[in-house]
C-alpha cells in the first residue's frame, strides 16, 4: 500500500532541496559595484635637504606629487556602501623645474625617481655673478593653483668657489697648455670639486686621445702634479 506513495515522496525531497539551494545568499562580488574617485587635494612637495644653505655646487633635490582621493563605492542600488580615503605619494617624473637666480629663469628636469641634479657650475649659470648671488629659488608647478617652492641660500664660501672655478672649469682647453691643465685639475681638487677634477681631467684625456704623444705627456705632468 505504500509502494504508490514513493515517487511522491521522491519528488518532494528533490523540490525541497531545489529550494534550499535557490534560497542561499550569493557569493561575495556578484553584486556590481561602481566606485567613484574624488580627487580632495594635490600638492607637490620639493626635498632639498634638512640644509638649506648650499656649500656644494652640487645638490640632488627631490620632488615628490602627493594625491589625496576620497574613494566611495556604491552597491546595484546606486547607494553607499563605503567611503575610505585614499593617499599617494608619487615621484615627479621627467618633469621640468624652474630655477630662479638673479631674477632669470633656468630649466632643470627631474628623472625618472623625482629627483633633479642641481649643479651650479653646469653651463647654463656661467653667465651669472656668482660674487652677488645669494639665493637661488626652485619652482615646480603640476597646473593652476599646484605650486611648490623652496629657496636655498648660498653660502659666501661657495660664492668664493664659484667665482674661481668656473674659470677653471670652462675656459677653452685647446688655448692653455699642458702646465695650465694639469693645474687646473689640481686647483679644482684643492677646492673641494672632486667631481669636476675628474670630468676634467676624462675630458682631457679623450681630447688627446688622437695625440698618443702628448696625451702621455701630459699624464706624466698630471702624476708629477706641476703647477704653472
Amino acid at each position: 500500500m505504500r509502494q504508490p506513495m514513493l515517487p511522491w515522496a521522491l519528488w518532494l525531497c528533490a523540490g525541497l532541496g531545489l529550494a534550499a539551494c535557490s534560497s542561499q545568499p550569493q557569493p561575495p562580488g556578484a553584486t556590481a559595484v561602481r566606485v567613484e574617485r574624488e580627487l580632495v587635494s594635490h600638492n607637490l612637495h620639493i626635498d632639498a635637504g634638512e640644509q638649506l644653505v648650499l656649500t656644494s655646487p652640487q645638490r640632488n633635490i627631490r620632488v615628490t606629487e602627493q594625491l589625496l582621493h576620497r574613494v566611495t563605492e556604491f552597491d546595484a542600488g546606486d547607494r553607499a556602501i563605503n567611503s575610505h580615503e585614499s593617499y599617494q605619494a608619487l615621484p615627479w617624473d621627467n618633469q621640468a623645474v624652474g630655477l630662479i637666480a638673479e631674477d632669470r629663469r633656468f630649466a632643470l628636469h627631474t628623472n625618472h625617481d623625482g629627483v633633479l641634479r642641481l649643479n651650479l657650475l653646469d653651463e647654463q649659470f656661467v653667465e651669472l655673478d656668482f660674487e652677488n648671488l645669494r639665493t637661488v629659488q626652485l619652482v615646480a608647478r603640476a597646473g593652476p593653483g599646484v605650486v611648490a617652492e623652496q629657496t636655498l641660500l648660498v653660502s659666501r664660501e661657495l660664492r668664493s668657489v664659484l667665482r674661481e672655478a668656473v674659470t677653471l672649469v670652462h675656459d677653452n682647453l685647446e688655448e692653455s697648455g699642458i702646465e695650465q691643465w694639469v693645474y687646473r685639475i689640481h686647483r679644482l681638487d684643492a677646492l673641494g670639486l672632486e667631481e669636476e677634477s675628474n670630468q676634467l681631467e676624462n675630458m682631457l684625456i679623450v681630447l688627446t686621445v688622437g695625440d698618443p704623444e702628448l696625451q702621455a705627456e701630459f699624464l706624466q705632468a698630471l702624476g708629477g702634479g706641476k703647477q704653472p
